[in-house]
């Protein structure tokens, strides 16, 4: 049986988190250690150098939560995981973050990663080049997943945004901010911030929209876990389908590199339980339409009738008549 040194509840004060108010104000972050080892030596001998310094193990975990700010808590456990990998061959993190934004009663949100030299240096390597009591065994091999291929050359995304729950125009501030700061995303232009009437029948308050368009190495399905995650950190449950939400972020066209951002021609197209491109109600809403406008002047949508200017379409959506333009910036 594997012997274990454990740390838990380890406390520092950090700024990770996608939103700004997250890297502003900072919040508390605890830490648990648990480092697997053979304790038979130590046990015998007594002596701190034959055994893993959880006070080393302590210090390294400080230093990355009171570190450079991340996106996500996944980043942090990492980082702590391979900065601790110098002091012993396996362990296990687990990050919490008993003050994520989250807009329900909640205990914990955590992350827990498990790592060794072996599996952090890569098939029959070892990190500090002999093998030491405790040593996970070598990852068997996997078989390849269905994730999307890597997308070598950005591509162009348009994405909506939508909220008309608590501070709407600062969670799209936040939001658009979020999908900046994504290593393989970056925010490439953003419309003005609408007010419009709900069009479901359901009674809520009216929304605030926006949309930008964002240059990304990220694949759809990839693009859309990242907005699902934002919308997630901003507070939003999927109760009431059409009912009121804190954030809302629908991808409303993905083209290729190459390919013409402003026409229906070269974008992609996908079905799935997950997703569907191009949106399929695009050309139908007009919370969608105006701020695509202000992005794309010359863009066309698909619709019943064929490719058609996304400023016609507009002119003929149902929901037009309840929209109105702020004077608030969106970036």
């Amino acid at each position: 049986m594997t012997d274990s040194i454990r740390l838990t509840g380890l406390r520092a004060y950090g700024r990770h988190g996608v939103f700004d108010h997250e890297r502003r104000d900072g919040q508390e972050f605890l830490v648990d250690l648990e480092v697997h080892a053979d304790l038979r030596t130590p046990g015998r001998t007594d002596e701190l150098a034959d055994t893993v310094d959880y006070g080393a193990l302590a210090a390294e975990a400080v230093a990355v939560i009171t570190g450079p700010a991340h996106n996500l808590i996944e980043t942090v456990a990492d980082e702590i995981a391979e900065r601790c990998l110098a002091h012993c061959a396996s362990l296990t993190v687990t990050v919490h973050k008993p003050h994520a934004p989250i807009a329900h009663e909640f205990a914990d949100a955590s992350v827990t990663v498990h790592r060794s030299r072996r599996a952090a240096s890569g098939a029959g390597q070892e990190r500090a080049g002999t093998a030491e009591p405790g040593d996970a065994p070598e990852p068997a091999a996997r078989p390849e997943d269905d994730r999307e291929p890597t997308v070598e050359h950005p591509a162009t995304a348009v994405v909506a945004l939508g909220s008309n729950l608590g501070e709407s125009l600062q969670t799209l501030r936040d939001a658009a901010a979020a999908l900046d700061r994504h290593p393989r995303i970056r925010l490439t232009a953003a419309s003005r911030v609408y007010r419009t009437a709900p069009v479901s029948g359901v009674a809520q308050p009216d929304f605030l929209n926006a949309a930008v368009t964002v240059s990304t190495t990220l694949p759809p399905l990839e693009l859309l876990a990242v907005c699902q995650g934002i919308e997630v950190a901003a507070g939003r449950t999927r109760t009431v389908h059409w009912g009121p939400r804190t954030l809302d972020i629908d991808l409303i066209r993905y083209t290729p590199s190459g390919g013409d951002p402003d026409g229906p021609e070269d974008e992609v197209r996908y079905d799935s339980e997950k997703l569907r491109l191009p949106h399929p109600l695009a050309a139908r809403r007009a919370f969608v339409l105006a701020p695509w406008l202000d992005l794309a002047p010359n863009a066309r949508v698909s619709s019943g009738a064929g490719a058609v200017p996304v400023e016609l379409a507009l002119s003929q959506a149902g929901d037009a008549a309840g929209l109105t333009v702020t004077e608030e910036p969106l970036t």
